[in-house]
């Protein structure tokens, strides 16, 4: 066997197995429940990386060792999106020269000519990402101080700035635990000058043989107010801006967008960034709703008419599913209906591909293969 590169034996000793309630990807990699599965997917990785013909690789494998959702998922994205373009017969793939400045994440040669491929996945905003990360060092803190019989589930959110600390709520935290055995209130909420952040503790009865452990059972994900829709035009939008200036470049640019940690992105989310929201419009007197469509899908003309964002010549909405212990991608094709530089139909023959004509009144939609049905899924080996 290979030796490896991206995750040695010293690199392993240097990740602690993660606790039960840790959704964090790299700590539940490298220490999985299956550890056949989890000894095949460190393979898989491995093997991809070794198949990455870039200079970029210390930077990817600095990435596919980071504790940080966006860094880890951004680099595993990458190497997924190599992998499929070497599934669809791509000649050669690597990342990219510098481009009037800027850097696309691939350039992909096929036999019909170049392409421009970008990796794009959808996360919390920044703000929320970093608050996730305290709240994982809070559960952590609350681990290492408290041990009971009850299990607790922790939501921890709106931090202010500065660390974790636990020092005034210690007390509160402890007296409340102790009266839960008699019959005392199974949630308790803190917030500031207490804690630095809105912390709720929610208590779960313990079975009668339940001996004591550490409390936490589960870690609540951050809420938020960004609507899926604005976080992917926020995302594609960046994309496309980023090559403003290479227009020149006469080959298709297609975006490549996976879940991250927003887990609330769907294909219905990225049909509402490319095509606008459906608005419903009551009206006092009226009995009927006329529907319409929100302004500013990515694919609709502009107020003046025109196309927009017409560089961008295809979306393609990516999700990871497991099959038979291995990983696959559901992959969905959104082709611009006035793109500068199309994506011939062929080269993603298997796959289910939407096409667009706008009209004057309505907006069609053609798929190649039913969305919703039983589609291919691209194997990940």
């Amino acid at each position: 066997m290979p030796r490896r590169l991206v995750y040695p034996k010293q690199f392993l000793k240097s990740v602690p197995p993660p606790e039960q309630w840790d959704r964090r990807p790299l700590p539940n990699l490298l220490h999985p429940i299956d550890p056949v599965t989890g000894e095949q997917e460190c393979e898989r990785i491995e093997r991809w990386y070794r198949e990455m013909n870039s200079k970029e690789k210390t930077h990817l494998k600095r990435q596919l060792r980071s504790m940080r959702f966006r860094e880890y998922w951004s680099a595993y994205h990458e190497l997924i999106t190599a992998r499929i373009a070497r599934s669809f017969g791509a000649l050669s793939i690597r990342h990219a020269a510098v481009l009037a400045g800027r850097r696309p994440d691939f350039t992909v040669t096929f036999s019909s000519g170049t392409q421009i491929w970008e990796v794009a996945t959808a996360y919390q905003t920044l703000n929320r990402e970093a608050d996730d990360d305290k709240a994982h060092e809070l559960a952590r803190r609350l681990n290492s101080e408290f041990k009971h019989r009850w299990r607790v589930v922790v939501e921890a959110e709106r931090f202010g700035p500065g660390g974790v600390s636990l020092s005034k709520a210690i007390p509160k935290i402890q007296a409340w635990l102790d009266r839960l055995d008699a019959g005392g209130p199974v949630r308790i909420t803190l917030r500031p000058p207490i804690i630095n952040c809105d912390l709720s503790l929610r208590a779960h009865r313990p079975g009668q043989s339940a001996e004591p452990r550490p409390i936490v059972s589960a870690l609540m994900g951050q809420g938020g107010n960004v609507t899926a829709t604005d976080q992917l035009k926020n995302v594609l939008r960046k994309k496309i801006r980023k090559y403003g200036s290479v227009k020149a470049k006469a080959a298709p640019l297609i975006v490549f967008l996976y879940e991250g940690n927003w887990l609330h992105i769907s294909r219905e989310s990225l049909e509402n960034a490319l095509l606008g929201e459906l608005l419903v419009t009551f009206r006092v007197g009226r009995k009927a709703a006329p529907l319409s469509l929100a302004p500013g899908g990515l694919f609709l003309p502009g107020p003046d008419g025109r196309h927009q964002n017409t560089r961008l010549s295809a979306v393609v909405y990516g999700r990871r599913e497991w099959r038979d212990g291995a990983p696959h991608a559901r992959l969905f094709v959104y082709h611009h209906p006035a793109a500068q530089h199309p994506v011939p139909l062929e080269q993603f023959e298997s796959l289910a591909q939407c096409r667009i004509t706008i009209g004057d009144t309505d907006i069609t939609q053609q798929w190649t293969a039913e969305p919703d049905g039983e589609i291919q899924t691209l194997p990940l080996t």
